[in-house]
Order: C-alpha cells, then structure tokens, then sequence
C-alpha cells in the first residue's frame, strides 16, 4: 500500500523553520563563546565581595571572621588594616560584613550545588546574559515590533561590547538588566491580566535585592501600571517576600532597616559631574549599541506609537540615565556606562520602533520587518557596528585579568607558608576567599603604626611577604618609606609581584 502523501508546507513554513534554525546555532554559538571566555570568579573588590558574601550565606551568617596578628588586634587608628576589598567592620563589632547587595550572591549560592565555588559564578552569570537576550525579544514583541525587528534588537544588544564585558564577570549589571526588563515585562502582561503584577513585583524585588538603586525600575512600572489600585496591590504582594529577605539581610548586615553596606554615597553624587556625563553618553552609547541609539531622540514624535508606550520608553531611559549623570564614575571609562545597564533594553527597542516608522514608506526590499534579505543586512551591519569597537575595547580581555587572581591564589598556597602574613590591598578579596592567609592593608599602614605591627609579626616569629601590582608599588612606595627593610622578590604571577622580608637585614 502507498503512503500518505506528505502535507505540503504554507509558503511561510519552510523560511521561518530555516529561520528558527539559525537562530538556535547562532544563539549555540553565542552560549560557546560565553562559556570560552567566562571569568566570574572571586578577583578585584567587585568580584571578590560577591563571591565571599555568596560563601557566608552558604556558612548561614553574614559576619566574617577577621584575620589578625597575634598580640595585635583591630587598631582604633586603622579600623581597615585587616579588612580585605568587598567588605567593612560590622556595625556591632563582630567580625566583618559585606559591602555589595545580596542579590546576586544567592543567585551564585543557588548555582553552587550544580557547579562548585569553581563555576558556580560563571552559571549565575551566564544564564543571567542569556535570559536577557530573551528577555530583549520579548520585550521587543510586546512592543509591537516583528519578530524580524525583535531578532535584530537581541542581536544588537548581544553583541554589544559592554553586555559581553560585563557577561564574563561576577558583576550585578546583567542581572539587573534581565529583572528590570522582566518587571516591565510582566507590568505589560497585567494590562490584560491585573495577577501578572505578582510577577511585576517579584521581579523588581529581585531587581533591588540585586542594586539598591534598581527602585529607579518603578518608574517605567508606574507608567505601565497607571492609576489601577489592583494592579498595584499585586504589585506590593509580588514583591513582600523579596522585601522580607532585603530587610533581613539590612538587619543582620548592618542593623538597621533601608540600609546598605555602601553607607551614605551621597557624597559621590553632584550637579559637576552632568555635563561631562553626558557628553560621554553622546560619544559612546553609538559605539556599544550601535549608532541606531541616536533615533531614540525621535521617540516623543513618534506618532505610530501610544502615549503609553512612548511614556514607558522614554521614563525607562531617563530615570537611569538621569541619575547615573550626577554620579562620579560614570563619565571616567566606557565600561561604567555598565550602570545603564538595566536602562539598555528601552534604549534598543526605541532605536528600532522609530526606524520601522522611518521605514514605513521604504520599498519592502529595505524594510527588515518585510524582506529577509534586508533583516539579514541589518543583522550584519550591526554586527559590524559593534565587532568594530572591540578591536579597542578587548571585551574579552576580563578573563585573563581575572585569571590572575585564581593563579596567584594557587602560587600562594604552593609557595608560601600557610601562616604568613601577607602586606596587600587589591588582591585581598581574592586572598580572603581562596587562601587561609592573613593579610594587612598596606593603606593603612602608616609612619605612626607601623613600629607596631612589625613588631607585632616579629614576636609571632610569621612570616611577612607583600603581594602588589606593579600601580600598587609606584603609587605607595610602602616598601621604601613606610615599611622599608630588605625585601626580596621570590614569585611573579602574571604582573603580581610577591616579596619576602628579610627580617635579619638592617634597614636602609
């Protein structure tokens, strides 16, 4: 007997499963070069505080245990001499608590029984970067975009020099961007259903619980959630459970509610720092998302588009970029655009809604919406656009800088006896997480104090080695006046140099 004939495929079957098809190895591809260069390990004070904090809610408390020299204990002078980068003397008195938000250390905590400390920062971090290109799609669906413009708009922020830099490390600001965009996201779907604001509300909560200034995401929520008390009863039943674990956290870390282990920055913030911020928008937001961010200035004539979407875009963009523009760091390097981060997804899919309408009237042949050929152009002068600055920018570089630390820590232990103490400062976050050493900080070692502490170290009978970069030993000259004797080169790891005191040796 014959059988059945096949059914024959609706024209539009076989382009869009060839579609579907690239997109899944092109997205395979994106996860392998991810997981090439992913480095979220314990290195600099931002990665080394997350990762320690991770560690003490494994331990199930928040107050570390200071490492200090026998008949020397915490000098009321020097209230930092033994605390390592990513933490600050508890408010009580017991021990050290951490500096950074807790957010992403029980994501990493939650990724620790499937990868080991080894991995578990790079699983956090990696599904973070991956679930925010989703979550830019979506975000570019629920806009009203085409699934074409939608792809480009993914496509754009995953190639972006900034969103892979920061993919490859322990930081917060992937993470945020993915919760805020998800708060948004669930805020849209409540428009038709009032219970998607539960989901509103835990994602923002998430989003706080990960940066503290993510509140800056209610404003965009507002727009979307307008005057309906329901929909913002949701919105505050989501979120008590996460508000339940911040003011936890805040007692227990730093006894009080609404506190941060930041203190008081509003010294870091000024009306000075605006005008130069903003000229370091206008110069690099077109590098790393692509000159297209420059049609976000036609969002307000955008007439195609409601009000309300127009008002989401626009309040989204300007509540971080407003705020970030008054804060110290924003304007020194491209890579601290990282805290409009969370902002990105707005920017990207308002760039896109006014190219569309830019391209309304267009020949189909050069609308990527219409013609696959030109979705197919976009995508590659996009990538061109951003593949360009990293030739400068190196966003893959982060690994071998981070790698330094994890080697080093392995040198250490290899190398140097395990009751030494180590005269330090940018590595000590590192130390602290990987290594049972005790260290001082050669910050805080000074004319008056350091009789003390070498005098302290000699009748210990320890050890007492120096573990700097090469712009710790210019700017600090710690080795030649504040603490000078004879000091002996014995390691170099990558460019972290590791000397030894000569105890029997005069002084110079």
């Amino acid at each position: 007997m014959d059988f059945p004939a096949a059914p024959t495929p609706s024209p539009n079957v076989e382009p869009r499963r060839a579609a579907v098809a690239a997109a899944v190895v092109a997205l395979a591809l994106y996860t392998a070069m991810l997981i090439a260069h992913v480095a979220a390990l314990p290195g600099g004070s931002d990665t080394s505080g997350y990762m320690n904090h991770a560690r003490l809610l494994a331990a199930g408390n928040l107050h570390a245990r200071i490492r200090t020299i026998p008949g020397l204990p915490r000098l009321a002078d020097t209230p930092m001499l033994y605390v390592p980068l990513g933490f600050k003397p508890a408010w009580n008195g017991d021990g050290l608590v951490p500096t950074y938000p807790v957010g992403l250390p029980l994501f990493i905590l939650a990724m620790e029984p499937l990868a080991g400390w080894r991995h578990a920062g790079d699983a956090a971090i990696l599904l973070h970067s991956l679930a925010g290109l989703a979550a830019m799609y979506a975000l570019g669906r629920a806009l009203g975009l085409g699934r074409p413009w939608a792809v480009l708009g993914a496509a754009i922020l995953a190639l972006s020099p900034l969103y892979l830099f920061m993919s490859l490390q322990a930081m917060s600001d992937v993470p945020s961007l993915l919760w805020t965009t998800l708060a948004v996201l669930a805020a849209l779907k409540s428009r038709e259903k009032p219970a998607w604001a539960l989901g509103a509300g835990a994602a923002v909560a998430v989003d706080v619980l990960l940066r503290p200034t993510n509140v800056l995401a209610f404003a965009p929520l507002a727009v979307v959630l307008g005057v309906s008390p329901r929909r913002w009863l949701f919105l505050v039943l989501g979120g008590l459970p996460g508000a339940a674990v911040f003011v936890a956290h805040d007692l227990s870390a730093y006894g009080g509610l609404a506190v941060t282990g930041y203190g008081d920055a509003s010294a870091y913030f000024g009306s000075r720092y605006v005008p130069e911020t903003l000229l370091h928008y206008a110069r690099w937001l077109p590098v790393l998302f692509t000159p297209l961010v420059a049609l976000d200035l036609g969002l307000p004539w955008l007439g195609s588009e409601s009000p309300r979407t127009r008002w989401l875009l626009a309040t989204w963009i300007l509540a971080y970029a407003g705020f970030y523009a008054a804060y110290v760091c924003t304007h020194e390097t491209w890579w601290y655009l990282r805290f409009l981060l969370p902002a990105a997804p707005a920017l990207v899919a308002a760039a896109l809604l006014v190219a569309r309408a830019l391209l309304g009237r267009a020949p189909a042949w050069a609308d990527p919406g219409r013609a696959p050929a030109a979705l197919a152009l976009g995508l590659a002068l996009a990538a061109l656009a951003l593949a360009w600055p990293d030739r400068s920018l190196h966003p893959f570089s982060i690994k071998g800088e981070e790698l330094r630390y994890r080697d080093l820590s392995g040198w250490m232990q290899g190398h140097v006896p395990g009751d030494a103490v180590c005269l330090a400062a940018q590595v000590t976050g590192a130390l602290y997480f990987d290594t049972p050493f005790t260290f001082v900080r050669w910050e805080e070692v000074t004319k008056e104090n350091v009789g003390r502490i070498e005098s302290a170290i000699r009748a210990a009978n320890r050890p007492l080695y120096a573990v700097l970069f090469p712009y710790e030993i210019e700017q600090s000259d710690v080795l030649r006046k504040v603490m000078p004797g004879r000091w002996i080169e014995v390691g170099k790891v990558h460019d972290i140099v590791i000397l030894r005191r000569d105890f029997g040796a005069a002084k110079p």
